[in-house]
């Protein structure tokens, strides 16, 4: 891809990409999965399907992260300690389905999407591995940006209404593991203030791998606008129309589940724009009312800026 005159390539990466992803931003915030998944209006089971998606997906890219963990690009933000989201993925997929770590991919559910995997999700982890096997995996830092950047973003609030939905304890953590991220420098939680911090240092070592180079500040942007592209579309299998296998009771009842799942934030009225958890921009519409919700919506859309 050669630089399109439509951008200031003189930016730094990650300037570059919050300007030259906006299109793909606008495109994905009518996502009707994704405004189930923040409401609160997907079966556990669906949800639990979309978690092994994501599962796929994450073990896709960290594996080509760490394969190409001292390529020059890519060094300066790799930290699998701090950012890796496979094994809490599979924490909390197990957790949900109520069966053991080693033995969920073995699970009706699972069986049924390797069997017969959505095109979208199959174009998605397929092109994850080309990047990887590439002589030059640069575009994977594209992707990385666009997972983990949402997920310290939109995807906090996201992880809350999770919680409020299937009725678990954020505190505690089973089955909202994939939503926590520890500190940069201990291994305790990271609050708002922490996660502005990673997310800082994450901007700062994009912007020192890619350097002053436009034809791969060229290349990144347009790969992140495959990402929020192919993430919208993982959304878009969550409209409700599949069937999946019923998962059984979680195996520590923390906090007896509720099925089928009273949506969060029914009682509000009004839909207003609130980031997605492919964050930054990629956005859904979701309820607020009322001056509670209004200062709630003001404070979302300020951390989310940051």
């Amino acid at each position: 891809m050669g630089a399109n005159n439509d951008y200031d390539f003189s930016l730094p990466m990650a300037s570059l990409l919050r300007v030259g992803t906006s299109q793909a931003h606008e495109a994905a915030e009518h996502s009707q999965g994704g405004v189930r998944l923040v409401k609160g209006e997907l079966d556990k089971e669906e949800y639990v399907y979309f978690l092994m998606m994501m599962w796929h997906v994450y073990d896709e890219l960290e594996r080509g992260l760490d394969m190409h963990a001292s390529y020059p690009t890519l060094q300066p933000t790799y930290n699998p300690a701090l950012l890796s989201r496979t094994p809490s993925l599979s924490q909390d997929i197990s957790y949900l389905l109520g069966v053991p770590e080693a033995t969920w991919q073995k699970h009706p559910s699972h069986s049924s999407l390797m069997t017969s995997p959505p095109k979208s999700f199959t174009e998605y982890t397929t092109r994850l591995r080309e990047l990887s096997e590439s002589s030059d995996p640069t575009r994977l830092l594209a992707h990385a940006y666009v997972r983990y950047l949402g997920d310290m973003s939109g995807g906090q609030f996201i992880g809350r209404r999770i919680a409020k939905a299937y009725d678990l304890d954020m505190d505690q953590g089973d089955g909202v593991r994939f939503y926590d991220f520890k500190k940069l420098d201990s291994n305790e939680s990271a609050n708002m203030g922490d996660l502005k911090k990673i997310k800082e240092w994450y901007r700062d070592g994009m912007n020192a791998g890619i350097g002053d180079d436009t034809a791969l500040k060229a290349a990144v942007l347009e790969e992140a606008n495959k990402a929020f592209k192919m993430n919208a579309s993982i959304f878009d299998l969550l409209s409700g129309d599949r069937q999946v296998q019923e998962p059984q009771q979680p195996a520590v009842p923390a906090k007896q589940a509720k099925g089928p799942y009273d949506p969060i934030l029914a009682s509000l009225g009004g839909l207003l724009p609130v980031a997605m958890t492919v964050g930054l921009a990629l956005v859904v519409y979701i309820g607020t009312g009322g001056a509670s919700g209004n200062s709630v919506l003001r404070g979302a859309e300020s951390w989310l800026r940051n």
